[in-house]
């Protein structure tokens, strides 16, 4: 055996010990912590429910080419024929795989063999130190098959939950028409409505270690039980499903020995994710207990409470917050679940110049015997809010991202055609502008500029250094390459969401942001006079206009008659583009 055959085999097994024994650490010290037991926490986490759900119903083969047209098809080495030959032959293997997936539903059982997961290491940090299995993190991957069964589970489980009305609503995680966008846009407007009447906001950021790999299985079965009413066959197979799993680890051609765990949802799974936010549910109700606002994404737990410094006392308010804090901290505890205090963070927001006597080192956190540092900007769900909530810090860093991948795109431009420059730009770099953009509305014109010049620089590059001067205006090259302009791209955000508010194809919580107004119909002049939305009075609030509760009908109202009453979406954005592209090139065009 040659000596990197060695090296890689040795290596497949320690980092298999090692991403085992992590997670093995962080269960066993919360077992040491003071904390209810799981016989006391069943009696807490209980609740009767007046419905149940008993048996699954079988798929039909129409069922199976949405649920294999739908899903990802990621190759695993563990797959007996590749994922790509399987559905080229799906009409010659439908019906065993059809009678696989039944069998498991009919009888509550998972196959034994789709158990078992590969884990390939992959980098952290491409700076950090590449020796250190603390710079890896496993991405597991797991048979097509399993997933083909789980997700097949999954859409009955969804269809359940949606008819029982079981989901938490603050719950933005793996739920459809749900997003990190979705999530900061609400987050975002409560920052904004709530710093420009009165307040400050104290935002803390919880962190979980290792979250999804400790959840105890005896814990999570008991609340899909008592608290969601699954019962018989269903109850039987997650049961199956959550039992005598395994990883293996693979580098290259080699393969550490089977690990089988005893705790935790599967990594890669799409069942896991939904069981992770089944069994984390009670968080909304604690942080509410304490009168805090809250706002969940899979196990990203946003909480922010709202407080005025010249009438409430500051230590009422830390007293207020280390209590949610420690009520938190025990139900985890009581959960096997593993709350960070080193990586919470903690962010004090108001409006410019309010309170300016009032300093945020008045604020003393301590948690669990450590201090909880106040800092001027945090990260959530990929969004960098600073103290003042104006996106500077996030602006500039988008704006450093995109010109890297610029750069890295000229060095090679000349080996690109056309179209292949348009489609890099667009994956490269436009996702990166237009990620969460619908919290840019009403930015100053300085920090849109900044957008825009990196726009205006994908539009050079794109077109080339031939025909123009560098000193020409951009604005012929947008509108030939059909671009939106940054703020154009905004308001189409904006737009969109609110369509889908309209169309209960949005979350709950920003659809309540969103009220048609009521207007007897011999009031209305036109048509134009129709569908219009309630603008909230927001009399000297300047910070308010920027938040979707306001921009959002503001925005709407200005649309055409047409775009407002469309009812199909891929009509209503193929439109809306179209009049915000006459709109932001009308000058040019009248010229």
């Amino acid at each position: 055996m040659k000596p990197d055959e060695v090296l890689c085999e040795v290596l497949c097994e320690e980092l298999k010990d090692f991403f085992n024994q992590k997670v093995q650490d962080i269960y066993s010290n919360l077992d040491h912590e003071k904390a209810k037991d799981i016989d006391s926490s069943k009696k807490s986490s209980s609740s009767s429910v007046s419905h149940s759900w008993k048996n699954f119903q079988t798929i039909t083969e129409k069922d199976l080419d949405e649920i294999i047209r739908d899903l990802n098809k990621k190759e695993c080495e563990e797959d007996p024929i590749p994922v790509k030959l399987l559905v080229q032959c799906l009409e010659e293997i439908k019906p065993l795989i059809l009678f696989i997936v039944n069998d498991s539903l009919m009888t509550g059982v998972f196959p034994e063999a789709l158990k078992s997961a590969l884990v390939k290491p992959s980098i952290k940090d491409e700076n950090g130190d590449t020796n250190s299995y603390k710079n890896y993190r496993p991405i597991s991957n797991l048979p097509f098959l399993s997933k083909v069964i789980e997700k097949s589970v999954h859409r009955q489980l969804e269809d359940y939950l949606k008819l029982h009305n079981l989901h938490a609503e603050l719950q933005s995680g793996y739920k459809s028409n749900h997003s990190c966008e979705t999530a900061t846009l609400a987050i975002y407007n409560d920052l904004l409505c709530l710093t420009d009447s009165k307040s400050k906001i104290i935002l803390l950021l919880l962190d979980l270690s290792a979250a999804f790999d400790t959840v105890n299985h005896e814990l999570l079965l008991n609340r899909l039980k008592k608290s969601y009413g699954l019962s018989g066959d269903v109850l039987n197979w997650f049961n199956s499903y959550l039992s005598n799993r395994s990883f293996t680890v693979s580098i290259g051609k080699h393969r550490s020995n089977k690990c089988y765990l005893r705790i935790g949802v599967p990594q890669g799974s799409i069942l896991g994710p939904i069981l992770f936010i089944l069994y984390t549910k009670e968080l909304i109700a604690i942080a509410k207990k304490h009168g805090f606002y809250i706002h969940l994404y899979a196990d990203d737990t946003q909480l922010y409470i709202e407080f005025n410094p010249l009438s409430q006392n500051i230590n009422c308010i830390e007293e207020q917050i280390l209590e949610c804090l420690a009520e938190i901290k025990d139900w985890m505890t009581t959960n096997k679940l593993k709350l960070n205090p080193d990586k919470t963070e903690v962010l004090i927001a108001s409006s410019v110049n309010r309170f300016s006597n009032w300093s945020n080192n008045s604020l003393s956190l301590i948690a669990d015997g450590k201090a909880i540092e106040v800092i001027d900007v945090v990260k959530s769900l990929g969004i960098k809010f600073d103290k003042d909530l104006s996106f500077e810090e996030h602006i500039s860093s988008v704006v450093q991202a995109c010109y890297i991948q610029l750069r890295n795109l000229r060095a090679i431009g000349s080996k690109l055609n056309f179209d292949l420059k348009k489609q890099l730009i667009h994956c490269l770099i436009f996702s990166k502008l237009d990620y969460c953009n619908g919290l840019f509305f009403g930015l100053p014109d300085k920090l849109l500029k900044k957008l825009q010049k990196v726009q205006n620089s994908c539009v050079r590059f794109l077109f080339g250094k031939e025909g123009f001067d560098k000193w020409d205006s951009v604005t012929p090259l947008l509108q030939k390459a059909h671009f939106l302009p940054i703020k154009e791209r905004i308001k189409f955000k904006i737009a969109l969401m609110v369509f889908k508010c309209l169309n209960n194809i949005a979350p709950s919580y920003l659809t309540a942001c969103i009220k048609v107004k009521d207007q007897p119909l011999k009031t209305l002049r036109t048509d134009q006079d129709f569908f219009l939305l309630k603008k909230p009075s927001v009399a000297n609030l300047v910070r308010t206009e920027r938040g979707f509760s306001f921009c959002g009908p503001v925005i709407w109202n200005n649309l055409p008659y047409e775009l407002r009453t469309c009812c199909d979406i891929v009509k209503f954005k193929k439109s809306l583009k179209t009049h915000l592209f006459k709109e932001a090139f009308s000058n040019l065009r009248d010229a």
